[in-house]
């Protein structure tokens, strides 16, 4: 059934904007709401901070992409990038107490709100990255979270293939004044938040350093000559000619591990397979959720999906199907330093969940551990050699070659250790986001409240 408005000539925001879809009821009436909230254009608040990131040779920096924002929790997962690699995209040093939020599809919620561990960070040039001046920089962030806020960003989007809006839509945005309680509340949420978050990183990071003591790896010297030959029988199995693919260094790795006695992954794994990546068309706004690349959390655990879709399409793709502690590894990506990162599946998703095909499911049998397993893969050395058996002009990780990598049977003990930090990091990332959406869910009340009063 078709739906029906009617827009005064008044509000009307020029000639460049006639489409109806811009003045939908909704928009309006949160536009009404904020109005009566006594807003202000987001710029009185606060102000853009472009400070142009220029990389220097020799120099390597850590880089935020806009799929690498928990969009649940705000983190930040950034890569180790030379300076000489830099992408065109690597534009805006970040600083503790900016506000990053995402310009391309806004909708997607990648706010971020940046800490002491990501001051000096260089985001992507898809970020507006801005400094709180006469309000809170955690009031900031959670205001640009309310869904009412990124709906009115989303309304701004131009293009329908990269839908996105500039500095000057975001810095237009209206924004109301918090009184002391509001602000005091969302300050403090946050504040419990990250502290959580802290303890959920650092108890991850301990998970690792027990498995790197137990390996005896704190003294593993990766150096090695500046040249170095091997077969073309072995460039020609692999299809790559580049030095890179051949580094002596990957082989000692695995070296290292077979000190131990070990299993192949395709030996304490059910089944290992790609994903299906849908057509774009095929995504929906709600629906069958699907696990698309940035869902491989910082932590190695995946809690959260933010990409449906329908039961339909999810019926007729039973490939990629995946189920609660899963591992799923990423196989390609537009940074071969990403290759090999993996992340566990902590919650059901339901029967119908999927992956995308950049991803490798590992669906384990009940000979190691699958936190134990996601810890291992996912130590700077081992993503390192993992990253060697990439093959192809696109370097791209297949299952075939997963398959084989050794995992070093640890004692049951052992891996049930690590298991428990696994699971705690785990749960203080839960409470942290329960605290998050105490704090959003304050400052959507305050304009739902309105709107509802006015309707």
């Amino acid at each position: 059934m078709a739906v029906s408005s009617v827009v005064r000539r008044s509000e009307l925001e020029g000639a460049l904007r006639l489409d109806a879809e811009y003045y939908r009821p909704e928009y309006l009436a949160t536009l009404d709401a904020l109005r009566a909230l006594k807003s202000v254009p987001l710029e009185v608040v606060a102000e853009a901070a472009r400070r142009r990131f220029r990389p220097k040779e020799g120099e390597p920096f850590s880089y935020v992409e806009i799929s690498e924002v928990d969009t649940s929790t705000g983190t930040v997962n950034a890569v180790a990038v030379p300076g000489e690699e830099a992408p065109d995209r690597a534009q805006w040093l970040v600083r503790r107490g900016d506000v990053i939020v995402s310009t391309v599809r806004p909708i997607r919620n990648a706010v971020a709100l940046i800490t002491q561990a990501e001051d000096g960070f260089v985001c992507s040039s898809g970020f507006a990255v801005l400094r709180a001046v006469a309000v809170s920089p955690e009031f900031l962030y959670m205001y640009l979270k309310a869904r009412p806020v990124a709906e009115l960003l989303d309304r701004k989007t131009t293009a329908t293939m990269y839908p996105a809006v500039s500095w000057q839509d975001v810095l237009s945005i209206p924004i109301f004044w918090p009184d002391r309680r509001v602000e005091e509340f969302v300050r403090g949420r946050v504040a419990e938040a990250q502290a959580q978050l802290k303890r959920s990183e650092s108890l991850h990071l301990e998970a690792e350093r027990l498995v790197l003591e137990e390996l005896g790896w704190g003294s593993l010297d990766l150096s090695q000559s500046r040249w170095y030959s091997v077969p073309l029988s072995r460039a020609q199995r692999v299809g790559r000619l580049d030095a890179e693919h051949f580094q002596p260094k990957y082989e000692r790795i695995f070296e290292r591990i077979q000190r131990f006695p070990c299993l192949r992954l395709g030996d304490v794994t059910q089944a290992i397979q790609n994903g299906k990546t849908p057509a774009a068309e095929d995504y929906s706004m709600e629906g069958v959720p699907i696990l698309k690349v940035g869902g491989l959390g910082s932590t190695g655990v995946i809690e959260e999906c933010d990409a449906y879709v329908p039961p339909s399409w999810a019926q007729a793709n039973t490939k990629g199907a995946v189920r609660q502690y899963d591992a799923l590894v990423l196989c390609a990506a537009h940074h071969p330093s990403y290759i090999g990162k993996a992340g566990l599946l902590m919650r059901d998703l339901g029967p119908l969940a999927r992956a995308v095909g950049e991803l490798i499911i590992l669906r384990f049998n009940d000979r190691l551990r699958p936190e134990f397993v996601c810890v291992f893969l996912n130590l700077e050395h081992v993503r390192l050699a993992v990253q060697g058996l990439a093959r192809g002009n696109t370097a791209h990780l297949y299952p075939d070659d997963l398959s084989a990598v050794p995992v070093p049977l640890l004692p049951p003990e052992f891996q049930q250790r690590v298991a428990d930090m696994v699971t705690q990091s785990y749960e203080a990332k839960q409470k942290a986001k329960a605290l998050l959406q105490e704090a959003k869910g304050r400052v959507e009340a305050l304009i739902e409240t309105v709107e509802a009063g006015q309707g």
